[in-house]
C-alpha cells in the first residue's frame, strides 16, 4: 500500500471523528491537512494513478477546510441569538387580560388560557377586564402588574 493512501485514509479517519467528538474543530483541521499531504505525497510518487489522486485529494482537503469554516461559523451564530424561552418562561413581559378582579389575587386570560394570578407587591388592584403585563413566573402563579394605558409607554415593552 502506497504512503499517499495511508495519510489519506487517516484524514478521513480524522474527519470522521471530529463529527463524533467535541474537539472544537482541531481532528478537522488535522483530517484535511492529512488529505492535502496525501495528494501531495501522491503527486510525487511514482505509481501509476498518483497523477488524479493526488490533485483529487489536494482538493478535497482544501473543501473540507472550508466546508468545516463555513460550518462551524454557522454554528457559532446560531449559539450567539438568545437563548430559547418556552413554556412559562415566554410568558414573562406578555400583556394578559384579567378575567377577575385582581386584589391581591384572581385570574387573568394569556395565550389562550387561563391562568392564577396575583398583583405584584406594592401595585395597585386590577379590576375585570383591565390589561396587565406578567412580570414573573412563581409556581402556577403569575405575579402581574397593571399595563399602561394605551396612551402611555409601558415601562417593560420592548
Amino acid at each position: 500500500m502506497d504512503f499517499f493512501v495511508v495519510l489519506a485514509l487517516i484524514g478521513v479517519a480524522l474527519l470522521l471523528a471530529e463529527l463524533l467528538l467535541p474537539t472544537g474543530g482541531v481532528l478537522a483541521v488535522l483530517g484535511a491537512a492529512g488529505l492535502v499531504a496525501g495528494g501531495v505525497v501522491a503527486l510525487s510518487s511514482d505509481a501509476d494513478n498518483a497523477d488524479f489522486i493526488g490533485p483529487a485529494l489536494i482538493a478535497l482537503g482544501v473543501l473540507s477546510l472550508v466546508t468545516f469554516f463555513v460550518i462551524a461559523r454557522k454554528v457559532l451564530e446560531a449559539h450567539r441569538d438568545e437563548p430559547v424561552r418556552t413554556g412559562s418562561e415566554e410568558l414573562v413581559g406578555a400583556l394578559a387580560e384579567a378575567r377577575t378582579a385582581l386584589d391581591p389575587e384572581g385570574q387573568i386570560w394569556i395565550e389562550g388560557a387561563l391562568w392564577r394570578a396575583r398583583v405584584g407587591d406594592g401595585d395597585e388592584p386590577v379590576r375585570l377586564g383591565d390589561r396587565v403585563r406578567v412580570d414573573a413566573v412563581e409556581g402556577l402563579t403569575l405575579v402581574v402588574r397593571p399595563a399602561s394605558p394605551p396612551g402611555q409607554a409601558d415601562e417593560g415593552a420592548s
